[in-house]
């Protein structure tokens, strides 16, 4: 593999419990994640990038606020960062 893709998401989770009298509690925490998904090369990188950025907007449409913190491809091979 000569190509990385080191992504950050935030997201917000939603805990909701209900006690024996039916008094609700919420709880909202935003929870952080990172991975690295390794590619070919830096153009599929690049590629897969930009379909996360589509594929998180549509989560956060669809579903509720969360937003990339980071995207970044590094190129093993050539030392670039993008």
């Amino acid at each position: 593999m000569s190509a990385s893709l080191i992504l950050t998401l935030s997201f917000l989770t939603v805990d909701t419990t209900i006690d024996k009298k039916g008094h609700t509690t919420r709880h909202e925490t935003i929870a952080y994640t990172t991975t690295a998904i390794p590619y070919e090369t830096r153009q599929a990188c690049a590629n897969a990038k930009q379909e996360w950025q589509f594929a998180v907007g549509a989560y956060q449409m669809s579903k509720r606020p969360a937003r990339i913190i980071t995207a970044v491809c590094t190129d093993s091979a050539t030392g670039v960062v993008e």
